[in-house]
């Protein structure tokens, strides 16, 4: 290209800008065209007729990458506070994966000015849209955005559900509380999973019976068990109950909680559990106890005879955590279970028994254990 002809390109590409983008390259701020340029590794569309020209200058370059919006979103939040202004603006841009990555970095830098525009973002026609948005109002100062989350936990899209549903739970207002409760028998698992979730983070007492009642959603039980552990005391006395229920899963998640909170009301009634008909209950049970204290030792030991080994590993577990002296002989003639599993248990409760430099540390029954005993499942 001669230099007459490029300089007449660079004058017809001028001439094109004069019609606003000089115009608005000026009038920007520098963050505003930094905020822009990563803007533009998501675009998918092709440069428009200025930039292409532009572009075959060497005026400028496309930006367009195969970055996604989650990093971009990163970058786009380490600008600070002053991008915010030039952030909302992009809430309003007509490509999605754009209006992600801004709401994304508003929730990143919590200022309040995004909180109005984040709302109205829960409107948009984008499920993804609607979704980081109300993730990013759980990352917002006040309480503005309590109301309008609440209302979007009953979106068509379920992903938005969840996302209302964590940033209740963030938020850790008392209004959410029942909204929460009714989304527990959502039809979806994950956002019935997120609810009993955010439940646990409010802490509030309402939530404890219904929490209790979705043990029996197999989907979720692992989730509603840690949500009541975090509800803490008035949890104990309905978790007691379930140890009774007429459903397996219920009743060991139910001895876990209980193992977790650590109350000395379940000390009785895990030591009943322990001759559950299940052996996973009666695992779970000897869990528990391991953290209750003494009482639990002299059934505890008696489990040490269990026929399912998994009891019987739990149970050695639990004694070594226990720290009682009495379990030790016991424990011994456990170092010739049939089953490895169980053996290590032993092992590794005796020396926390026994604690270490005492000689042969295990007694006469390490002579006959190891040799002699074939590996079970």
């Amino acid at each position: 290209m001669t230099r007459q002809r490029k300089t007449l390109l660079v004058a017809v590409a001028l001439v094109l800008l004069a019609g606003g983008g000089l115009a608005w390259y000026w009038h920007a701020t520098a963050i505003d065209r930094q905020v822009d340029a990563l803007l533009d590794e998501l675009r998918k569309d092709e440069p428009g007729l200025v930039a292409r020209w532009l572009i075959k200058l060497g005026l400028t370059k496309d930006r367009r990458t195969d970055r996604g919006y989650l990093p971009v979103a990163e970058d786009l939040a380490k600008l600070g506070p002053s991008a915010v202004p030039a952030l909302i603006r992009t809430l309003r841009d007509r490509d999605r994966w754009l209006q992600c990555s801004a709401a994304v970095a508003l929730g990143k830098l919590g200022d309040g000015r995004a909180v109005e525009p984040l709302i109205a973002a829960l409107n948009d026609k984008d499920e993804n849209v609607r979704w980081w948005a109300a993730d990013s109002l759980g990352n917002m100062p006040g309480t503005r955005a309590v109301e309008p989350l609440i209302a979007a936990l009953t979106d068509e899209d379920k992903v938005v559900r969840l996302g209302a549903a964590v940033a209740l739970g963030k938020l850790g207002d008392a209004r959410a509380v029942e909204p929460l409760i009714a989304a527990l028998k959502d039809r979806d698992t994950i956002a019935r999973s997120s609810a009993a979730r955010a439940l646990g983070k409010l802490g509030d007492a309402r939530a404890v019976e219904p929490l209790v009642a979705v043990l029996a959603d197999q989907q979720i039980v692992s989730v509603a068990a840690e949500a009541l552990c975090k509800l803490g005391a008035p949890a104990v006395e309905p978790l007691i109950a379930r140890l009774k229920d007429e459903i397996s899963t219920v009743r060991c998640y139910a001895a876990v909680a209980l193992g977790k909170l650590g109350d000395a009301r379940a000390v009785v009634p895990l030591i009943a559990a322990l001759k559950d008909r299940d052996a996973i209950a009666r695992s779970s049970a000897a869990r528990a106890l391991g953290k209750l204290g003494a009482p639990a030792v002299e059934p505890l030991i008696a489990r040490l005879k269990d026929e399912d080994w998994g009891v019987r590993r739990d149970a050695a577990r639990a004694l070594g955590e226990l720290g009682d002296t009495r379990a030790i002989k016991p424990l011994e003639e456990l170092l010739g279970d049939e089953n490895a599993s169980v053996r290590k248990a032993a092992t590794v409760a005796l020396a926390k028994l026994r604690g270490p430099g005492e000689g042969k540390p295990f007694g006469e029954a390490q002579d006959k254990s190891f040799g002699a005993a074939q590996d079970k499942p």
